[in-house]
């Protein structure tokens, strides 16, 4: 039996049978590949139904497995936790080259939708791309609790300039990478599954989704001035793709509903998957108190 399924009993991936899922299946047609099983959608469902749902929402090139410790820690604090695959994500390239922002976007909007019909409250959670799609959900759902891990409003480097320059010329560039198999999930996975998602996302820059994710930086950025939400924002403090102290900044300076932002020391961008623990836990852990706490 997997990590997950031994720690976890209310853990199911979401099938054909569910309805959450049937919802979702338009978004992922155009694919050719099957998704790795790290990357299948899940939930983690009380075996008597909570009243809010928590929507976990992975970043650009990641998968749903990424959530899924920050998933067991809400499940453990009695709430439902619901987390679906975005489309063109750990499947292969071209399926990803297929999907835009809108297709990512949508899963989010039907998730939520869906969501809000059956729970008396839905919370959202993002992890950097997936940080700007929840705060664009939060704004347009008008939800109560937004949680936001490394969220990718600034992103270093970035040139829209160059990017869209790039892309007149090449679709992909061939960028250093190297397995590290200390950052590790709980969920199932495939044999070797780190290899196949690193060749064909992690050690490539394509410029065209890089257009799309600025789009939703832009939208997630004009959102942020309109959140209702009480908001908890995790940054880490050696992120070599989101740069923390801009982007804490930029939260401050626009979002006037209530907001924490935590900076965790010597944590990377993988605040929570990182690979120490008591980092890892720092993460969740204050993402479940934030959604706990009354007021």
């Amino acid at each position: 039996m997997n990590e997950i399924v031994e720690l976890c009993q209310g853990y199911k991936r979401l099938s054909d049978l569910d309805p959450l899922f049937e919802l979702l299946q338009p978004y992922y047609h155009m694919e050719k590949t099957k998704p790795l099983l790290c990357a299948t959608p899940w939930k983690m469902v009380q075996k008597v139904k909570s009243n809010t749902a928590v929507l976990l929402i992975h970043g650009f090139q990641g998968y749903p497995g990424e959530m899924d410790y920050l998933g067991l820690k809400l499940y453990q604090s009695n709430f439902d936790v619901y987390c679906p695959r975005l489309p063109g994500h750990g499947v292969n390239a071209q399926d990803f080259l297929n999907t835009n922002k809108d297709d990512w976007l949508s899963v989010a909007r039907t998730s939520v939708g869906y969501l809000k019909k059956e729970y008396d409250n839905v919370f959202v959670v993002g992890h950097s791309m997936g940080g700007l799609i929840a705060t664009i959900v939060a704004k347009e759902f008008n939800l109560e609790r937004l949680g936001l891990i490394s969220p990718a409003f600034i992103i270093k480097g970035f040139s829209k300039f160059k990017v869209n320059l790039i892309n007149l010329f090449k679709k992909e560039i061939e960028i250093d990478w190297h397995s590290d198999s200390s950052f590790w999930g709980i969920c199932e996975r495939d044999e070797k599954d780190d290899i196949t998602l690193g060749k064909t996302y992690w050690s490539k820059l394509r410029p065209r989704p890089l257009l799309e994710l600025n789009k939703l930086k832009e939208m997630g950025t004009r959102s942020l001035s309109k959140i209702t939400s009480k908001t908890i924002c995790i940054l880490g403090e050696k992120d070599p793709s989101v740069d923390s102290i801009k982007v804490e900044s930029l939260l401050k300076s626009k979002i006037s509903s209530p907001l924490e932002i935590i900076t965790i020391e010597g944590v990377n961008h993988l605040c929570q998957y990182f690979n120490e623990e008591d980092k890892r836990d720092y993460c969740n852990d204050s993402i479940v108190k934030s959604f706990t706490d009354l007021g």
